[in-house]
């Protein structure tokens, strides 16, 4: 059915609510932040604009960068360690220590992990068996 009154501004918001209800689930199903949806009436109220915008989800805090934790998750198996090991945490001593990564350029100590205390090291993918390996109590 053809309308052919102007745009009411109680339309518009109840436009404007139906797309957000309408979008917002492609939002969660990419993993992404949808940020606001807008919309704008013309000034003879012929006509509607709705826009939305997106975006990438806030990284959390990490003292790895992002190509060390993509490195991790792509490489940790052919240093006999498992991609989902990242961000698992282990005690050892004093302190517990969380898996932030992978450094390839260091095949010896070449896992990034923050210690408890903040503080960043590289240890061996063995010693990281180890403690998180199948056998690991």
């Amino acid at each position: 059915m053809p309308r052919f009154e102007p745009f009411t501004e109680e339309l518009c918001q109840q436009l404007k609510d139906e797309v957000e209800a309408a979008i917002a689930p492609l939002a969660e199903k990419y993993g992404i932040c949808l940020d606001f949806v807008k919309e704008s009436c013309s000034k003879d109220a012929e006509n509607v604009a709705v826009n939305a915008r997106f975006s990438l989800t806030p990284r959390p805090d990490s003292v790895a960068s992002l190509k060390e934790e993509n490195d991790f998750r792509a490489y940790a198996e052919s240093y006999g360690m498992r991609g989902a090991w990242l961000g698992k945490e282990f005690k050892r001593g004093n302190f517990t220590y969380k898996v932030a990564g992978l450094k390839i350029s260091a095949p010896t100590r070449c896992v990034i992990l923050e210690r408890s205390d903040g503080a960043r090291c590289q240890e061996n993918g063995k010693l990281i068996v180890r403690y998180l390996g199948e056998n690991a109590a």
